[in-house]
């Protein structure tokens, strides 16, 4: 009886973490999603109100990106200080969980 208790309770965990897993593969890909439809609705207002305003955002951010990259690259020692080179390399790590998201995510490739 305690052989079969133990088993019972082993086939529990697998699929309860096998369901926990797939749920959280599935919140992941609808995140990466959503934020795919939202930025490419935002830049197809953009261009419908102001093409030029919305070009020179999308190049100030991809910019800010870029320095976000510089100072996620850099050592702690070489790192620059300040609000601005931190909230730059959270934005560039942000982008980089949501690509790693978006290349892993298999509701691409079915």
């Amino acid at each position: 009886m305690r052989v079969l208790v133990k088993v019972a309770k082993g086939v529990g965990e697998f699929v309860g973490e096998l369901v926990g897993e797939a749920i959280l593969e599935l919140l992941g890909c609808l995140l990466v999603i959503g934020v795919l439809f939202g930025v490419g609705f935002l830049v197809v207002q953009g261009m419908r109100v102001s093409p030029a305003g919305t070009v020179t955002a999308g190049g100030l951010f991809v910019l800010f990106a870029g320095y976000g990259a510089v100072q996620f690259v850099r050592g702690p020692e070489r790192r620059s200080k300040g609000r601005l080179a931190a909230a730059a390399a959270v934005t560039f790590g942000s982008l980089l969980v949501l690509a790693f998201l978006a290349l892993s995510c298999s509701c691409w490739w079915s």
